[in-house]
């Protein structure tokens, strides 16, 4: 099957959405379907015979032209729909199915191109655009009614859509309720190559990690993800664990302020800042073995791809019961979950977690376990046969997909 994929975020822009079509378009590639990915070029540096893209050999890439810098980001770029050169590439390419994964100028150039040659169109919603802690990215004002608007903007594009596809069930039923025709498909995570105990410790040792509890996180460093709520309790953990660290892999707009949180609150000399790793190096060191546990206090996740990827390394994780999150995080099984904002909840369940060593390691195997379920195989196969779905019938596509019946055939033929 040949797949045309759209995205406003591709790398080197680093963010859930990024990663999440990476790995997607990667399995379907390796279980050998022809895939050809349409993206900003963000200041000239994606270059698709760069190693570093972490792309199949057989994906090819091609930029989108009129695409400007945003908002002083490092490499995000807003992209203006150039329809035509884009309809004489793809007329080469002769896709099935095109795949678009942001609403934005590149997701429109998607929309277009399906419509003009009469095939299905494939949207992921990635992103609750109409979240004030998401309008705060944007150059207008934060209020209701702009909120509205984003949410009814987001609906619009989606409905252009033949499916939907959303990373939780939680997305799934906010989709519905606005009447658009949707189906739960995992963003899946691959299953990385442990590194040796021995190379761990040679690792934790090379960033200053002491053997102390560690707590970790992984991600973009902005406004949304709420990180002042994991510093204000990790201040109150060493109170009692005067040792313990915190490990931040990641950067992002607001690293500045979140580094003065750190030193207003006094737990700089406790916190690592690694700043933006490669994600290729990032999986092949195990950087996330860096931690003990993963932490995140954002409410705004519709499945995040950082939490898989840290439970695919065996990190139990502490989050808020919020969106997609509570889907991935079983309490007293792979993690353990507050309420948002809950600044003390959070804190009890930091000092029971780094001090109760057996807990620990038995969500581990919890969390190896969750990631197994969410495998990157299972989403390239769910993602292949909605495509099919949607060819041969769009008005059941979905509905098929989300028979239990069917699933179950389909493991059957995937063992047998």
């Amino acid at each position: 099957m040949r797949v045309a994929l759209f995205t406003d975020s591709f790398l080197p822009y680093i963010c859930g959405a990024t990663f999440a079509a990476l790995n997607q378009v990667n399995a379907l590639a390796e279980a050998g379907h022809q895939i050809r990915i349409y993206c900003p070029g963000a200041s000239g540096t994606i270059d698709q015979d760069t190693d570093s893209l972490e792309l199949h050999k057989s994906i090819t890439l091609q930029k989108v032209p009129l695409s400007l810098p945003w908002g002083g980001q490092a490499d995000l770029n807003v992209v203006f729909p150039a329809f035509w050169p884009t309809m004489k590439d793809l007329r080469q390419f002769k896709p099935d199915v095109v795949h678009v994964h942001t609403e934005w100028g590149t997701g429109w150039a998607g929309i277009f191109a399906a419509w003009r040659l009469k095939i299905p169109a494939v949207g992921t919603f990635h992103t609750f655009w109409d979240d004030p802690r998401y309008v705060h990215h944007f150059p207008w004002p934060n209020w209701k009614i702009i909120q509205r608007a984003m949410g009814a903007y987001s609906a619009f594009f989606y409905r252009r859509c033949t499916a939907t596809i959303a990373p939780s069930a939680s997305v799934q039923s906010h989709l519905r309720e606005r009447g658009l025709n949707a189906v739960v498909v995992s963003n899946g995570t691959p299953t990385p190559e442990l590194s040796s105990d021995e190379e761990i410790a040679q690792l934790r040792a090379e960033f200053s990690i002491t053997d102390s509890p560690t707590f970790l996180y992984l991600g973009r460093v902005s406004f949304e993800k709420s990180l002042p709520v994991c510093f204000a309790a990790f201040k109150a953990v060493l109170t009692e664990i005067p040792n313990a660290q915190f490990v931040m892999i990641g950067d992002g707009p607001e690293m500045p302020a979140i580094k003065a949180e750190a030193r207003s609150l006094d737990i700089e000399s406790s916190v690592i800042f690694t700043g933006a790793v490669p994600h290729d190096e990032l999986i092949r060191r195990n950087l996330p073995r860096l931690g003990d546990v993963f932490v995140t206090a954002s409410e705004t996740e519709n499945q995040p791809v950082s939490i898989l990827e840290g439970m695919s390394f065996g990190l139990p994780a502490i989050g808020p019961r919020s969106r997609g999150i509570p889907e991935l995080i079983e309490p007293e099984q792979n993690g353990l979950l507050f309420e948002p904002g809950n600044v003390a909840e959070l804190t009890q369940h930091m000092l029971r977690i780094a001090s109760d060593k057996s807990l620990r390691e038995r969500m581990s195997r919890g969390a190896f376990e969750t990631s197994a379920f969410h495998s990157i195989t299972h989403t390239g196969e769910r993602l292949h046969q909605l495509y099919q779905n949607c060819i041969a019938d769009p008005a059941t596509a979905t509905a098929i997909l989300d028979n239990p019946a069917h699933d179950a055939a389909a493991a059957s033929a995937r063992s047998s």
